[in-house]
């Protein structure tokens, strides 16, 4: 594909737009070839294609002003760790500045340096102090999800802490250990080990129980055996008793997957009113439609 082409795409998974071919007919002349760099753009590091060769990215990690921007904007988010008030402009002033060079850093800021970046009054920063002090009270799943690891999600976090219990345990885990895990397969359990394996990464995580940050200890779960164990499920609609991110949690508890977009790979579609267009598209591909209330009932049965 290159600069000025005519694409088809379509609606991968009903949802997201997929480029198909090129209209190789049309394209203009004089076209180009696309050649990635072989360098990062913004901190001059090396680049690494994924073993498709499709995805490039720097190697500079935190090293990279860019990854480390999106690093703490991820970290701080609602998801993660529920910094309320660190915005996208004040983590770019804080890193422009030098004031963050990891996640950990922003524990130690006081209300004086944050009230010197722009836009920032001292109220404002009196606040953002507080919100801080309230985010070092998280949840293990909150605390993997916003550390960034590659190819774990909220999903993924939730079950590694179910399964492992401690923050301790799944850093040690071996590859074989996380492979077993629910939705981890052996491309997510290498990231995983990868990123703690990594000594930079220790450190933050140590940084970071050192500057206050805890959670209670997750219980233990044994694998789950019910009817939903193993089994990818699309929820749609609005239910009548649960919200999505309930029932999300739910339905990973009992050893699901919970995935937002129906195809051929999917078990069960949880329907709700005004289900839209997942409904149909379940029901032309012979997937099992279920309610609300006939999902406890589907966890208490054996797996297949």
């Amino acid at each position: 594909m290159r600069k000025g082409d005519t694409v088809v795409i379509r609606r991968a998974g009903d949802v997201i737009p997929e480029v198909v071919t090129v209209v190789f007919d049309r394209r203009p002349r004089g076209t180009r070839r696309f050649k990635f760099p072989n360098q990062c753009p913004v901190c001059g590091s090396g680049v690494s294609a994924d073993e498709g060769g499709v995805i490039r990215r720097c190697d500079g990690g935190l090293v990279c002003s860019a990854q480390l921007k999106e690093s703490i904007k991820h970290f701080s988010s609602r998801l993660a760790m529920d910094i309320e008030g660190l915005g996208a402009k004040l983590v770019e002033q804080l890193v422009d500045r030098g004031r963050v060079k990891t996640p950990a850093d922003l524990f130690v800021l006081s209300a004086d340096e944050f009230s010197e970046l722009e836009r920032m009054g001292r109220k404002s920063a009196d606040n953002l102090i507080t919100s801080l002090a309230l985010s070092r009270h998280t949840t293990l799943p909150r605390f993997l999800f916003a550390l960034g690891i590659p190819q774990v999600g909220q999903a993924t976090a939730q079950t590694l802490a179910q399964q492992f219990g401690t923050l301790e345990s799944l850093m040690t885990a071996p590859v074989e250990s996380l492979e077993r895990v629910v939705d981890v397969g052996p491309v997510v359990a290498r990231e995983i080990r990868r990123f703690f394996d990594q000594p930079h990464n220790q450190h933050v995580i140590e940084a970071l129980r050192r500057h206050g940050v805890d959670w209670p200890e997750e219980t233990l779960t044994a694998a789950p055996r019910g009817g939903f164990a193993g089994k990818t499920v699309v929820i749609t609609g609005t239910l009548p008793n649960l919200s999505r991110d309930q029932a999300r949690r739910w339905l990973i508890e009992q050893g699901a997957k919970v995935s937002g977009s129906i195809s051929s790979r999917t078990d069960f579609l949880v329907v709700g009113t005004d289900p839209g267009s997942k409904y149909d598209k379940a029901v032309s591909l012979g997937i099992q439609v279920i309610e609300e209330h006939e999902m406890k009932a589907l966890a208490e049965q054996g797996p297949d």
